[in-house]
């Protein structure tokens, strides 16, 4: 049988979940501050900007701050996020996908020395920074990881592991808040974020190196034994469309590689360019001189900018406010909630995203915010408090099955592995500089247009709408060759672009 049509083997899904753990740390960080945040500002039983110390201890029991500081000290997580998206090509394409990811786990040892040590807001900030370099990076390595190692049938479903396991991370840590909202207890849970580091740190080794990655660097075999580890059936067709699409990045004057591997036995490959000892992997700059690609990227960032700009992280920030008032002194369980049902309904498109397809799910998700975003407006401008918690949980539901989780599966899917790197850490700087840029102008937004902000989000989420619509291609069951032969750029020869862009 055909490994493009047998079923995944457990170890694929196996090496997914571990590769996870990592959008696991960075849910765990996305909200670790979310239920103790008044601990960290406010010290116990003292008048507000006075600071207490422990008992023998130089460390302080919080970190008075502004709510303007606050805002900056946390934000810092996004610009984190920005530089661990920027540091994903040039690191998974020297370490290798799998092993780089074991190097980013340090980013988050030091962001929790320093963040669980903290003494000033700085020193806050940078720890900040320093999580969100691990959680960036690994956004776009772990997408990148799946979407090389998993069968075509099943890529889908579990390349959305990604933000299931981001959901979980942050239930978990908002679970977790509920008991270490205390004077030490945000010490412990900023903290927390080395457990799941050092548990992949643990399992990394016993998963799969990706084979796309392996022939780049012209390590066929190495490449075949991974692949035999990751498939049931023949591989021989598989393996060979795979070298034969690869290689055509190549055409530098390099020897070629051993013309007795057996994937190289197929006529068609034989006839066609082999790959090179070393391999093309393309920069930013280069991907967007190749005409195909250039266009496609760009059209990854808008998909990638939508998730963030129609509102998301607005409605969130704005949820808390929101349940306080219906809900009194409970909100904090309420937030939860909203949490557990992100996590449900990303679970629940599991099962969706290789049936109904990428497309219909990014057209309902978007279709659904802009609807429950108007219903929000008219909910807020007449104070019907009990539809403003229905559009806050349909809002996030709508959310989860679609723009929460699969720009980052299409982006990893319809690119050529010697361009992938580079695509998907643009469209990943785009995402965090959108959640930045949101987080930073919300606040500004909600003063000045009152209920009718959310109208800016439905526009949006209706632009984005009409946008999938049109412009976005339908990946659903389709090896990364297909769908290259779809969009033009299986088969281009890059000699010509890399000798003009080397000029």
């Amino acid at each position: 049988m055909d490994s493009r049509t047998s079923g995944t083997r457990f170890f694929v899904v196996f090496c997914v979940m571990v590769a996870s753990l990592g959008a696991l740390n960075s849910g765990f960080n996305t909200s670790a501050l979310n239920i103790p945040g008044n601990s960290v500002r406010y010290c116990p039983n003292v008048p507000v900007g006075q600071v207490t110390y422990y008992p023998s201890s130089s460390l302080p029991e919080c970190i008075p701050m502004s709510d303007w500081i606050w805002g900056v000290a946390t934000g810092m997580f996004a610009v984190g996020g920005l530089l661990g998206a920027i540091l994903a090509n040039p690191l998974a394409d020297y370490f290798g996908r799998r092993d780089s990811m074991l190097v980013i786990n340090v980013s988050f040892f030091i962001g929790a020395i320093l963040l669980s040590t903290a003494t000033s807001s700085a020193q806050f900030a940078i720890g900040r920074i320093f999580v969100g370099i691990g959680s960036g990076f690994m956004t776009v390595v772990i997408s990148m990881y799946i979407a090389e190692i998993a069968p075509s049938n099943a890529r889908g479903a579990l390349g959305s592991f990604l933000q299931f396991f981001m959901t979980i991370g942050i239930l978990l840590i908002q679970c977790i808040g509920l008991g270490l909202s205390s004077a030490i207890g945000w010490r412990v849970v900023v903290a927390i974020t080395c457990v799941p580091a050092i548990l992949q740190m643990v399992l990394l080794p016993f998963c799969a190196r990706s084979p796309r990655w392996l022939i780049t660097k012209n390590r066929i075999d190495d490449a075949r034994s991974e692949l035999l580890r990751l498939r049931n059936g023949d591989i021989e067709e598989e393996f060979a469309d795979m070298i034969l699409g690869l290689s055509k990045g190549g055409g530098c004057e390099k020897k070629p590689v051993n013309d007795n591997d057996p994937a190289l036995a197929d006529p068609e490959v034989k006839g066609i360019d082999k790959p090179f000892e070393s391999e093309i992997n393309l920069s930013f700059l280069q991907v967007m001189s190749i005409p195909v690609l250039a266009w496609l990227t760009l059209k990854m960032m808008v998909v990638h900018a939508s998730s963030q700009l129609t509102g998301i992280n607005a409605i969130m920030y704005y949820s808390t406010s929101i349940f306080e008032t219906s809900f009194g002194n409970n909100a904090r369980y309420v937030t939860i909630g909203v949490g557990a049902l992100n996590m449900c309904m990303t679970f629940g498109a599991l099962s969706l995203v290789d049936r109904l397809g990428r497309k219909m799910l990014l057209l309902i998700s978007a279709a659904g915010m802009c609807i429950f975003s108007v219903l929000m407006t008219i909910a807020l401008r007449y104070e019907i408090s009990p539809l403003q918690v229905v559009c806050i949980m349909l809002f996030v539901s709508s959310f989860a099955v679609g723009l929460g989780m699969l720009p980052f599966v299409l982006t990893a899917e319809v690119y050529p592995t010697y361009a992938v790197g580079a695509a998907s850490s643009s469209a990943l700087v785009v995402n965090w500089l959108c959640n930045f840029i949101i987080g930073l102008i919300f606040p500004t937004l909600q003063k000045a247009c009152g209920p009718f902000v959310f109208l800016i989000f439905a526009g949006l989420s209706f632009v984005a709408f009409v946008f999938i619509l049109f412009f976005v291609l339908e990946t659903k069951r389709k090896t990364i060759e297909e769908v290259g032969r779809e969009i033009g750029w299986y088969g281009i020869s890059l000699n010509t672009i890399i000798k003009k862009t080397d000029i």
